[in-house]
């Protein structure tokens, strides 16, 4: 009996599962900001998970039609490295993990279509997911009233345009989480339930999203509604919350020095005008030039030394 559930507790996410598929109680815990799970999902690269897919029905495909358990092994081998993309994935690998464990994989149609479909659905629930966030959601291009935006969207049950995410009935329960709380617990039988679940939990909590000002992904507003910079998990390990103040306010001075450097300059050589030292013809052609020596230097073509040196010597 394999087990794998996910519950949302404060500004977290949590995955608790049997990593070997049998044992029926969680061996293994994973921890994410809340929403993580979902808003990477959909910023995956389809090159990196729909070969493998592929792969893996490929495999099951030969083992229905040799019966050599020699391919299942190589369908689990790829179930595994898709795992490692995603928890979403995790899901996946243990339920064939235990089909395979109890010799439930059987010769039949729909055990084949089942992977063979799956990367077209989940391109599917990808993007009405997207657009839900887009129109639901994304606190900038629709304001921050969820329940408003969910009441306009969907007609009871059912939204009113088939573009959109469509909510189904999820393996719901309640129990203990972390903590000794009580709380909703998702068991979820595929990939979709786990997208609702966590769909379902803005709309319930009423926490908006919005596109970071410096990395332009999505990120949940669960704290002060003026927040512009997100703290999701990045590939450098530093968070934009940290980063992105700093490297703004070194970019805006950075900025004055250029126009400083610049002004001073203008106003030099426009004295030299009344001063008879310079002509209008010349000053506009070195005015001409400099623009374009701190547009580069705005843009970082060139260093502000460089640019200082060309004003000097220019």
């Amino acid at each position: 009996m394999w087990m794998f559930k996910m519950f949302f507790k404060d500004d977290g996410e949590f995955f608790e599962y049997d990593p070997l598929g049998m044992q029926g109680a969680a061996g293994t815990e994973k921890a994410l900001p809340y929403l993580e799970s979902l808003l990477s999902f959909l910023e995956l690269d389809p090159a990196d998970w729909e070969p493998l897919l592929q792969q893996a029905t490929a495999g099951l495909e030969q083992f229905l039609s040799t019966g050599d358990p020699t391919y299942t092994d190589r369908m689990m081998q790829t179930l595994a490295e898709l795992s490692a993309k995603h928890i979403y994935f995790q899901l996946l690998y243990l339920q064939w993990f235990a089909r395979k464990a109890t010799g439930k994989i059987e010769s039949r149609m729909a055990e084949e279509l089942r992977l063979r479909l799956l990367p077209a659905q989940l391109t599917a629930y990808r993007k009405q997911a997207q657009r839900f966030l887009e129109r639901i959601l994304d606190i900038d291009q629709v304001g921050r009233e969820v329940r408003k935006n969910m009441r306009e969207a969907y007609l009871f049950d059912g939204p009113r345009d088939n573009n959109f995410f469509h909510f189904e009935p999820t393996p719901i329960s309640l129990g203990v989480i972390r903590g000794g709380d009580c709380g909703e617990i998702l068991y979820p039988n595929t990939i979709r339930d786990l997208i609702d679940f966590s769909i379902r939990e803005c709309v319930r909590r009423e926490i908006p999203v919005r596109r970071c000002r410096s990395c332009g992904r999505y990120f949940p507003i669960t704290g002060r509604i003026t927040a512009e910079y997100c703290s999701r998990p990045s590939s450098s390990g530093k968070l934009c919350r940290s980063t992105a103040p700093v490297r703004k306010w070194a970019e805006s001075r950075r900025s004055d020095q250029v126009f400083q450097e610049y002004r001073r300059e203008y106003k030099r050589r426009f004295a030299w005008i009344k001063a008879g030292k310079l002509t209008e013809e010349q000053f506009a052609a070195w005015h001409k030039a400099a623009k374009a020596r701190k547009k580069d230097c705005d843009r970082e073509i060139i260093s502000l030394d460089e640019f200082k040196s060309w004003l000097k010597n220019s």
